[in-house]
């Protein structure tokens, strides 16, 4: 069993560079490469990702603060880029076919993992803030860090082609190795953040919505709108992630960054996590805010769970996901009725299912499965995405999006990108979602999209 150390071995590395370019002749196309070590790093993971700024401009970040476990990613290794309808399947294929013929050492720790993420929908209009993003990207670093609570492992990924030249290439990873690995001051924490005025179609939009219930076209609808804020310098994604971490642990925090563009966010929305052949996802659907006092916060908590409104709105999407699942599953279970999800800024109803695969899966066939679910989109699915486009000003991107990671084996976990925002230079643009069910109160909706904001808002300097 390899000891952890806190340097990497490259001489370990070129062996396995070898024998990669040896099979990538023989087969004539690149293959992968992949070494795992254990790891000695005593690195905070923020500190760690602003980092990998100095080795690559494509980066990863994901963390469940609760859990102590955490990604971070530098680098661009090998990519899956897909589009369209079939496009978490494409991702599947191409997944597979570089992990069948790949070099990994060891069979130990996590071994390579792609993080990335896919947009809400396919073939929506175009928007040149998320033009980097395309409708699914799945990277997989050329340097990647995971801790999981005391074990940490760093894993060195590398394309090997049969006209590669090892000696240079062992000589940069060098170079980018001591670049992540040195000690760096702190990163400086934002100001002069300003809160941009959006233009507000809000109160017609969810009339429009309502009429569509009312003539039973739709059972439910989610809105969303958006805000932007900008400041005086760029925005950095490192000090918005430590206030993610420290107010909101129980999120899955997550940051892609790419040529220049990064986004941001804390899920309390687990949209599927596969992981020894079990299957869990999470309904969150139904919301009202936090107390003041503990008095105040319980008699929101049982006003949340009696009220028929939100219940309905529950209902729908615990009803959409058990059809779903329990055609995946030979074993499914899910809460008899809701309890409340706290979060620091508001409270959800909140049903849990857990699962056993019918057969070997990929976590991306339930993604495929569940995506998306009527709580970022609506029921029936196809007249609520007709009536998102028509309605809503901006492009979604990856806002509602499944965003995650899956292991060389299929298994991984992703999220439903809420709570997020999108940076671009001096500019974040933030999004937030209200489900439009009957009885729902155009201004009592807003409200509950204001308090959405308030993460990222709070994380921007802006209270």
């Amino acid at each position: 069993m390899l000891q952890a150390s806190n340097s990497i071995c490259l001489d370990r590395m070129a062996g396995l560079l070898s024998k990669g370019k040896g099979l990538a002749s023989k087969l004539d196309r690149p293959i992968l490469v992949s070494l795992t070590q254990p790891f000695l790093i005593d690195a905070d993971p923020v500190e760690l990702f602003s980092s990998t700024k100095y080795v690559s401009d494509v980066r990863a970040f994901w963390e469940i603060p609760s859990e102590k476990y955490w990604i971070v990613g530098a680098g661009q290794a090998a990519e899956i880029r897909v589009e369209g309808p079939g496009r978490f399947l494409q991702a599947i294929s191409k997944h597979k076919s570089l992990m069948n013929s790949a070099v990994c050492e060891d069979d130990m720790g996590p071994g390579p993992i792609f993080t990335g993420g896919f947009s809400f929908t396919t073939g929506a209009s175009a928007n040149e803030n998320w033009q980097v993003f395309s409708e699914g990207i799945l990277t997989l670093p050329r340097w990647q860090i995971v801790s999981q609570r005391s074990h940490r492992w760093l894993t060195l990924n590398v394309m090997v082609n049969g006209h590669m030249e090892l000696d240079s290439f062992l000589d940069d990873l060098s170079a980018q190795g001591a670049a992540l690995l040195q000690k760096r001051s702190s990163f400086p924490n934002l100001d002069g953040a300003l809160l941009k005025p959006s233009t507000n179609h809000w109160r017609s939009n969810v009339e429009q919505a309502l009429d569509a219930v009312k003539n039973r076209k739709l059972r439910k609808l989610t809105l969303a709108r958006s805000v932007n804020v900008s400041c005086e310098k760029p925005i950095l994604p490192e000090p918005v992630l430590q206030s993610l971490i420290q107010n909101y642990p129980k999120c899955r925090i997550f940051a892609f960054c790419r040529n220049g563009s990064c986004f941001v966010g804390a899920s309390p929305e687990e949209l599927v996590s596969l992981h020894d052949k079990i299957v869990s996802t999470t309904c969150l659907s139904g919301s009202a805010p936090r107390g003041i006092s503990k008095q105040e916060d319980s008699r929101l908590s049982a006003g949340l769970l009696q009220s028929e409104k939100e219940r309905k709105e529950h209902v729908i999407v615990v009803d959409w996901i058990s059809k779903r699942m329990k055609k995946h599953c030979t074993q499914l279970k899910w809460d008899n009725v809701p309890h409340v999800l706290k979060l620091d800024n508001l409270q959800h109803l909140e049903t849990h299912f857990v699962g056993v695969p019918k057969k070997a899966k990929h976590a991306l066939e339930f993604v495929a499965a569940l995506h998306p679910t009527p709580a970022v989109g609506g029921i029936p699915l196809r007249p609520a995405l007709e009536l998102i486009e028509h309605l809503e000003e901006h492009a979604r991107g990856w806002y509602t999006g499944p965003v995650g990671w899956i292991d060389r084996h299929g298994s991984g976990s992703f999220a439903i990108a809420i709570r997020c925002a999108l940076l671009r230079g001096n500019e974040a643009f933030l999004y937030a979602g209200s489900g439009i069910v009957a009885g729902s109160d155009p201004d009592r909706e807003y409200q509950e999209t204001t308090i959405k904001f308030k993460p990222l808002l709070t994380s921007l300097g802006i209270t």
